[in-house]
């Protein structure tokens, strides 16, 4: 099993959770909630993405998240690290045969 790596914070009033793999994002009122909004548009991606095989391997090389978000994850990792946290990452299982 593969996992994609996320993160979710806090932003503008509303809580964000992010896949930097796939390049997909969720917002809602609730952390939680935009963990489950986003679990499942990774759900829909990966079950799209079985459905055509011939686009698989296209549509994924070109799903690249912005720098920008890599420095935030990598950001909120330090610092949940070094026990300053301030956001959440996690990591979401990815059921892709091989």
């Amino acid at each position: 099993m593969k996992y994609l790596r996320c993160m979710a914070y806090r932003q503008d009033g509303v809580y964000v959770a992010v896949c930097l793999d796939l390049s997909l994002a969720a917002q809602a009122d609730t952390i939680q909630e935009a963990m489950s909004k986003l679990e499942s548009q990774i759900t829909d991606f990966v079950e799209e993405a079985i459905s055509e095989p011939e686009f698989t391997i296209d549509l994924l090389n070109k799903r690249k998240s912005p720098v920008s978000l890599w420095v935030k994850y990598f950001s909120v990792w330090f610092r949940m690290f070094f026990s300053q946290k301030n956001g959440k990452l996690f990591n979401e299982p990815c059921n892709i045969p091989s």
